[in-house]
């Protein structure tokens, strides 16, 4: 899973006024549920850009930057939860056996 933060201006001829943030979220099976219920949390404050379907990514923004990076960091704390709760995961007794 591939996230990044774009930094954008609002009007190309005013680059350094008016700057906003986009994230852009890379779709992903593990974690498909768990950003959908992220989205809802935040629902209303953010909007998700319809070239998604084509790129294989979530196209994030928001009015308000906070916003933008508060849903990126708890999509960051999603990936070692659902990694090291996997159900197959290797006791320390069988690496010992081995």
């Amino acid at each position: 899973m591939k996230l990044k933060l774009k930094i954008k201006p609002n009007k190309p001829y005013k680059p350094l006024k008016n700057m906003r943030i986009i994230a852009w979220i890379q779709k992903h099976s593990d974690f498909d549920k768990d950003v959908r219920q992220i989205f809802q949390f935040f629902k209303g404050q953010i909007k998700i850009s319809k070239l998604s379907k084509f790129l294989r990514y979530y196209i994030v923004s928001s009015e308000n930057p906070a916003i933008i990076l508060s849903l990126f960091s708890s999509i960051q704390d999603l990936i070692p939860e659902i990694y090291f709760n996997m159900e197959n995961f290797v006791d320390k007794g069988d690496v010992e056996n081995i």
